[in-house]
C-alpha cells in the first residue's frame, strides 16, 4: 500500500520544476470555475433549487454553458494529465504533447464513458458510483501512457486499481479536505475579486502538487502491479 507523504513531496517537487506551465492550466480551470460560479449566480440557480420542482423552472441557456464550462475542463484535463505523465517519463512538455496529441479524440470518448459509468452508479446508490469512480481512476491515465483505446483503458485501469481502492479514496479525501480548508476565503468573503484573486494564487499552487501526487501514485500502483514484480 502507498502512503500520502511521499505522493505529495513528489507532486511539491514537480509543481516547481514545471511552475508556469502547471500555472497557465490552474489558470485556465480557475477562470472556467468563475465563470460557473457567475452563471450560477446570475440565473438564480441557488434560488430556484430551493423551489418544489425549481429545477424545471432552470432555462436551458443554463444548461448550454455549463456544457461548454464542462467540455473547457475536461479538454484542459487532458493536457492537465499528459503534462504530469511527462514529467514522471522525464520528456519535454511541449514533445510529450505533440507526441499524444492524436489521443485527444480517444480520450474524450473515454471520458463520456467514464462518466457515464460513474453517473449511473450515482444514481443507483451513492455506494457504486464511488466504487466505479475508484476503479476507473487511472482510465486517462493508462489510454495516453500506453496509448490504449477508451474500452481497453476502463478495463485496464479496473484492474491495475484492484487492491489499491482504499488508498486511492484515502488520497482523494485527503485533497479534498485540504482543497476546501483552502478555499476560506469563499466563506468570508464571498464572490468578490479579492476572493477569486487569493483562490487563484493558492490553487496555483496546490492544484499541481495533488495533480502529480496522483502521478505519483499511478506510477506506484502500475509498478506493483507489473507482472515483473517479484
Amino acid at each position: 500500500m502507498f502512503t500520502l507523504f511521499p505522493a505529495f513531496r513528489y507532486g511539491w517537487q514537480k509543481m516547481q520544476t514545471f511552475f508556469w506551465i502547471f500555472a497557465g492550466f490552474t489558470f485556465l480551470l480557475s477562470a472556467s470555475d468563475i465563470l460557473g460560479s457567475f452563471k450560477i449566480k446570475a440565473f438564480n440557480i441557488d434560488e430556484l433549487i430551493m423551489l418544489d420542482q425549481g429545477w424545471k423552472l432552470i432555462p436551458g441557456q443554463f444548461y448550454a454553458w455549463m456544457a461548454v464550462i464542462m467540455a473547457i475542463i475536461v479538454l484542459i484535463n487532458f493536457f492537465i494529465v499528459a503534462l504530469v505523465l511527462g514529467a514522471l517519463r522525464g520528456d519535454k512538455p511541449l514533445a510529450y504533447f505533440s507526441s499524444k496529441m492524436h489521443l485527444l479524440p480517444s480520450y474524450l470518448l473515454l471520458m463520456l464513458v467514464k462518466y457515464l459509468l460513474i453517473a449511473a452508479g450515482l444514481l443507483l446508490l451513492i455506494v457504486p458510483g464511488i466504487l466505479i469512480m475508484l476503479g476507473l481512476y487511472f482510465a486517462e491515465y493508462l489510454l495516453i501512457d500506453k496509448e490504449m483505446n477508451p474500452f481497453d483503458a476502463v478495463k485496464a485501469s479496473w484492474h491495475l486499481t484492484r487492491g489499491f481502492r482504499t488508498g486511492i479514496f484515502f488520497f482523494e479525501v485527503n485533497v479534498f479536505l485540504i482543497s476546501y480548508l483552502l478555499s476560506f476565503p469563499q466563506s468570508l468573503w464571498p464572490d468578490t475579486v479579492l476572493t477569486f484573486v487569493i483562490l487563484v494564487l493558492v490553487n496555483t499552487i496546490w492544484l499541481p502538487v495533488a495533480w502529480n501526487a496522483a502521478g505519483h501514485i499511478y506510477r506506484f500502483v502500475s509498478e506493483a502491479q507489473s507482472p515483473d514484480k517479484s
